[in-house]
């Protein structure tokens, strides 16, 4: 499969836009993980982290779970200049190749902020199928009301390289349609959490916190700032 927008992550572009690769969200997202593992019982001894990234939130794991195997995988050149910043666990290995090298079954596969950034996203989701049992998705929810009658769209696509924007509805559905069965899920409103990258996300914070009185589901329709975490299986 050649991904022509994949170069943006190595040729230095994306890295220009995101200078920090977003390793400032790496905790929250680290959290909102191990708060669901914990909650839902996942049990595993190998994890492989798809499009780790700078791999922070890989050596959180590895550093939570010390008795857990930890492996990120990440296509970028880009990246690899976090790692020298990770810790040196004995139970954290990255890797800088395509998931065609990993020869092995995983009992928890984790995709952390993925599969909007890849153009053939549905070819790259039942690829990575194969590789689990279980799996857990953090997807962003873009498809939102303010998005659509603001520049929102375009922020995503030309500043984090977003090509595919979901919601609710459609992230379930994609995994679906990809081969996966989802056991559990956690809506959760990352503005709370993440301080505000812009201006424009400064000015809709009192908005978006005013709309939570309306329900979690409904303020991510009309606001956004939220993600959908999904835990799920490998259909039969």
């Amino acid at each position: 499969m050649k991904d022509t927008n994949a170069e943006i992550y190595s040729n230095g572009e994306y890295l220009d836009s995101n200078s920090n690769w977003h390793t400032e969200d790496s905790y929250y997202k680290f959290k909102v993980l191990k708060d669901n593992i914990n909650k839902h019982d996942v049990q595993f001894s190998k994890c492989l982290d798809v499009g780790c990234g700078a791999g922070l939130i890989t050596e959180y794991l590895a550093e939570h779970y010390m008795d857990k195997k930890f492996i990120g995988i990440d296509v970028s050149k880009d990246v690899t200049n976090f790692w020298n910043s990770r810790r040196h666990l004995q139970n954290l290995k990255l890797i800088n190749e395509k998931i065609d090298v990993i020869n092995e079954e995983f009992d928890l596969v984790t995709c952390i902020d993925v599969f909007e950034h890849v153009e053939d996203y549905y070819l790259f989701l039942r690829n990575i199928n194969k590789f689990g049992n279980t799996f857990i998705f953090n997807i962003p929810l873009d498809m939102n009301v303010l998005k659509l009658i603001t520049p929102g769209l375009r922020y995503a696509r030309e500043s984090v390289g977003h090509l595919h924007y979901f919601n609710t509805y459609t992230a379930r559905k994609t995994l679906e349609d990809c081969g996966f069965e989802i056991v559990a899920e956690d809506l959760h409103a990352s503005f709370l959490k993440i301080f505000p990258r812009n201006i424009r996300q400064l000015l809709i914070l009192p908005f978006r916190v005013m709309a939570l009185i309306l329900g979690k589901s409904v303020s991510a329709t009309l606001f956004g700032g939220f993600s959908l975490l999904i835990i799920a299986k490998r259909s039969s």
